[in-house]
């Protein structure tokens, strides 16, 4: 029986080491005055679905029809990470204007290998936009200290963009951060666009998911000799 017991012990922490917080995802928006955040399912998040964030509404010059944040479970998983997201932002000013939208999500890991960033869309006549990825060891929200990839500034005009680069190796759980930022000319204009960031499958995870199943082979060879 303290045999049973002590390959009980050794398959549980085997399996603990798989198992990482779930993601929480945020989108804010932040217009160089005022910051507004909405949480996964929380207030102003008009998608009901787990890990898609959707908002519309406006914040100082600017105004968005379409700003939504997607990833686990919805895209991706904790230990290959998928963050996408899409944005409509109008301004209208007579002065020019910025507007920086971030997505982020926790909790992920273990994760072995180089990120990818993509982006495509359209900018304003006179604008620009800058796209930048971040990943935080410490699993916190819209963390930057560790900057993954970076591109632009793009526009104005239709644009597309893809780096890979920053490296990850962590055992998790870390964060992930997407940092969109848009600059219009004094007027009315429109900028739209989608960013992805990807992380690939980790290495790890599936070594202990291998050690979790010989773990439990273990104890049934065990009951075998014992019955």
């Amino acid at each position: 029986m303290k045999t049973l017991l002590k390959y009980l012990a050794v398959a549980a922490a085997i399996a603990g080491l798989t198992q990482v917080a779930n993601a929480v995802p945020q989108l804010r928006v932040f217009d160089g005055t005022t910051t507004i955040t909405i949480s996964d399912n929380g207030a102003g998040d008009t998608q009901g679905a787990a890990g898609q964030v959707v908002w519309v509404g406006s914040i100082g010059n600017w105004s968005l029809n379409v700003h939504t944040g997607t990833t686990f479970p919805v895209l991706g998983s904790l230990t290959n990470p998928v963050l996408d997201v899409s944005f409509n932002a109008t301004s209208s000013s007579n002065v020019a204007s910025t507007l920086v939208i971030s997505f982020s999500a926790d909790g992920f890991g273990p994760t072995t290998g180089s990120t990818l960033a993509e982006i495509g869309g359209t900018i304003a006549s006179g604008g620009s936009l800058t796209y930048n990825t971040y990943g935080g060891n410490n699993n916190t929200l819209f963390s930057t200290t560790n900057l993954l990839t970076s591109q632009g500034p793009f526009g104005p005009g239709a644009f597309s963009g893809t780096a890979t680069g920053g490296s990850i190796n962590n055992v998790g759980p870390y964060s992930l951060t997407q940092v969109v930022t848009i600059n219009h000319a004094a007027g009315t204009y429109q900028t739209t666009g989608d960013a992805l960031l990807t992380v690939p499958e980790s290495g790890t995870s599936i070594l202990l998911l291998g050690a979790g199943l010989t773990g439990l082979g273990l104890i049934a060879r065990f009951r075998r000799r014992t019955a």
